[in-house]
């Protein structure tokens, strides 16, 4: 197995993981597929590949699952949403989360079931000159 094929399969892994933790208890039982709104962090860039690989591919659909996703304007407006109960999935960043969690502590029961990213990919560049 190369390595191009293994990072397919673990994105494909880590993407079903994801989905179905969160969804295993409906999808048991069910012919037909289960209906999934999902909300991404921004826009339809990089860190998004991963779903809309697994959705191009039919990945979630050989799982029972019809995804529809959506692009995002935030990691709060994706923990919001889905919050809110207008979407039964999102991907957004663990601090907005933990963040939102402190300000509703007796809000909706919303977690987070996947981490992917080891450490946040945010940082601030300048040169010396």
């Amino acid at each position: 197995m190369n390595a191009s094929s293994m990072l397919c399969s673990g994105l494909k892994r880590a993407v079903l993981t994801g989905a179905t933790v969160f969804l295993w208890l409906p999808v048991l039982g069910h012919a037909e597929e289960t209906k999934i709104r999902f909300q991404l962090d921004w826009r339809f860039e990089g860190p998004a590949a991963p779903f809309l690989m697994a959705e191009a591919r039919g990945y979630f659909a050989d799982e029972g699952l019809d995804v529809q996703i959506d692009s995002g304007s935030g990691s709060a407006g994706a923990i919001n949403r889905v919050a809110s109960g207008a979407y039964e999935m999102g991907f957004g960043d663990l601090n907005a989360l933990v963040e939102f969690l402190a300000e509703n502590p007796d809000g909706p029961g919303i977690s987070g079931v996947y981490i992917v990213y080891d450490g946040t990919p945010a940082a601030v560049f300048a040169r010396k000159g």
